[in-house]
């Protein structure tokens, strides 16, 4: 039976008529902040805790964070929601009532024990307490007369001891603390609490419970702090940390509050409310959406040495925007992208195609430019430009090659930088498909940068959400800077995210393209390389990423880098995810002589799914996102 009278929303009565509210609490992500970042919280949270006028009980539970209110609270960093669903979430699920037993009880088909904190750790750090499971904290405000008092008391005990012939090092360290502390108490900087914690084990078998309690207990001796296993008093204290409930606190220890501040679990793994599934270091789950309307644009920058996981991840972004109707093209180097395309049945970019597809003055003029090796002034790009301008107008000149003859009359020589790469060119028209794949290796170098400009172009006349990969080939566009650093600037307005794929951040940032890229690309995506600090990373962000680690077969790590996070991230791989993305030569081979095999009875989606089924017969293929 719990013991409430009422429970309506988010407002609790207890039996004797106390009021209180139950809050879910949604701290920000703290995990990237520096240290004195994170400590100026977690003083913003202690006075936060210092201001309260009743008893608050704070609860830890699946990882979550709620408090239970008989006062008013404020709190910065964090999102404070009502919890209509108290005693669901503190039982687990959906109510059932429970039965006591010697020194556990059962509530529906779990195995529980209540397991209170005798002696508190003499040391804690910020977000010990997370890993620490589900917990009920219950704390009250000391009178301030009544705690300099009793602070006073334990000063004076631990003076006494300083005059021992053997110097007592605890005595005197305790002393120490006991006059920061009444000096915290005079100023109002610090206040004293009553405080007492249950932890909460979990199990589903009571084998499995006492294996779980041994394990916890053996892991609070290790911080010098003991539990004690609830037996006699196990029905009372449970209706005690119940919401809504007063506490008794029989179980209280007296702590200052910069300690008691320690014990809440103040963070929470967190980037987007939705959008691609990926983990954090303590495997929690992790969302990123390149496409959150919050972000002041939509491009990312992915960098890391080779072997990192760069175009795991970035293959892993193509896929989850595919599987949502985003639209598509992929600019590779290397295949790596060539199975995914396959996948979503892409279409790949012909050998040849027009560049008078897209008559737009400004696309024709880079388009010109980046086939040319002299150095236009700005006199001259104007000259240019006007001239493209009035052929565009012209009906009659449906041809590239009519096009270069017209512009050969204004710029006299201009038409030889053509003769390369003219094979290339086509009047045919391209159609606009959803999902279009571009090898790079399959172009001489002059007609790579004419290239990516008229992918460019196509691109932008995609309808609808659209993202763009470029896999480093930014060297070639040196002479286009402007114009790329403007199309960066302005894809936002048009649903489009570039995705732009380079090895190291401190080679790309001294090219004029490069630091245009860096600065328009709000979400960075670092993998380990060797960084110094500079204008875009500080030292504690290279320090950050110097430490990613990943490990091939298992996951890619890298740091979310952006306004908002400094974040690490881990991407787990399926098994289809991996036989999709890998680039392995011999994990290649061996997926390239199986479509040999199955070629002509299967179509490529099928044979990898059951390429990866011989590979994992226990694995059962789910469209997965």
């Amino acid at each position: 039976m719990i013991p409430l009278f009422q429970a309506n929303g988010s407002t609790l009565t207890s039996l004797n008529g106390r009021v209180s509210k139950f809050y879910q609490i949604a701290p920000s992500d703290i995990e990237g902040h520096e240290d004195k970042v994170k400590k100026s919280i977690f003083k913003e949270l202690e006075r936060s805790l210092i201001n309260t006028d009743d008893e608050l009980k704070i609860y830890h539970l699946d990882g979550k964070l709620y408090f239970n209110t008989f006062s008013e609270i404020d709190l910065n960093h964090a999102k404070i929601s009502e919890c209509n669903d108290s005693i669901e979430v503190f039982c687990g699920g959906a109510y059932s009532n429970a039965v006591f037993y010697e020194n556990y009880y059962t509530q529906g088909s779990k195995f529980k024990r209540i397991l209170s904190v005798k002696e508190f750790p003499a040391k804690i750090d910020m977000l010990d307490s997370s890993y620490w499971g589900d917990f009920v904290l219950n704390i009250k405000k000391v009178d301030k007369l009544k705690a300099k008092s009793k602070v006073n008391m334990k000063r004076k005990i631990h003076y006494s001891n300083l005059f021992k012939g053997i110097r007592d090092i605890e005595s005197e360290n305790a002393y120490n603390e006991a006059e920061e502390l009444l000096d915290g108490l005079s100023s109002g900087e610090m206040s004293l609490f009553e405080a007492e914690m249950f932890l909460i084990v979990t199990a589903s078998t009571k084998d499995e419970l006492d294996n779980k309690t041994d394990d916890l207990i053996e892991e609070f001796k290790a911080i010098d702090s003991k539990l004690l296993i609830e037996e006699k008093g196990l029905s009372f204290f449970y209706k005690t940390i119940v919401p809504g409930v007063e506490p008794s606190f029989k179980r209280a220890d007296l702590c200052p509050s910069d300690y008691l501040s320690y014990l809440v679990p103040f963070h929470r793994d967190m980037v987007h409310d939705k959008g691609i599934l990926l983990k954090s270091r303590d495997y929690n789950d992790i969302k990123l959406n390149i496409f959150d309307r919050a972000s002041l644009n939509f491009n990312v920058l992915i960098t890391g040495s080779s072997g990192q996981g760069k175009s795991m991840m970035a293959n892993k972004i193509l896929d989850y925007e595919l599987k949502n109707k985003t639209k598509g093209i992929v600019l590779d180097l290397g295949n790596s992208f060539k199975k995914t395309t396959d996948f979503y049945n892409g279409i790949v970019l012909s050998d040849k195609f027009n560049p008078l597809q897209f008559k737009d003055a400004r696309y024709l003029k880079e388009f010109v430019l980046s086939a040319i090796d002299e150095k236009f002034s700005k006199k001259d790009e104007g000259r240019l430009f006007e001239a493209i301008t009035s052929i565009v107008e012209d009906s009659s000149i449906n041809s590239f090659d009519k096009f270069i003859r017209v512009l050969e009359k204004e710029f006299n020589g201009i038409s030889y930088n053509f003769s390369e790469i003219k094979e290339y060119f086509t009047d045919e028209i391209n159609p606009l498909n959803d999902l279009t794949y571009c090898d790079f290796s399959n172009y001489p170098e002059a007609m790579k940068a004419p290239l990516i400009i008229y992918l460019i172009e196509y691109f932008k006349n995609l309808s609808g959400k659209k993202i763009f990969i470029f896999d480093e080939c930014w060297h070639l566009l040196n002479k286009n800077a402007d114009y790329i650093a403007e199309c960066f600037r302005t894809f936002r307005k048009h649903n489009a995210s570039a995705i732009a794929i380079s090895q190291n951040l401190d080679d790309f940032s001294i090219t004029q393209l490069g630091r245009v890229i860096i600065q328009n690309t709000y979400l960075k995506l670092m993998f380990k390389q060797s960084l110094k600090a500079s204008e875009f990373l500080n030292q504690h962000t290279v320090k950050m990423i110097n430490c990613a680690t990943s490990k091939k077969g298992e996951y890619s790590e890298f740091i979310l880098v952006s306004e908002e996070h400094k974040k690490p991230i881990r991407f787990y791989s399926t098994y289809l995810e991996y036989e999709l993305y890998t680039s392995d030569k011999n994990d290649n081979a061996k997926i390239d002589n199986y479509l040999e095999q199955t070629a002509g009875v299967l179509d490529f989606k099928e044979a990898l799914i059951n390429f990866t089924k011989i590979k994992h017969p226990y694995w059962e293929y789910q469209d997965e996102n």
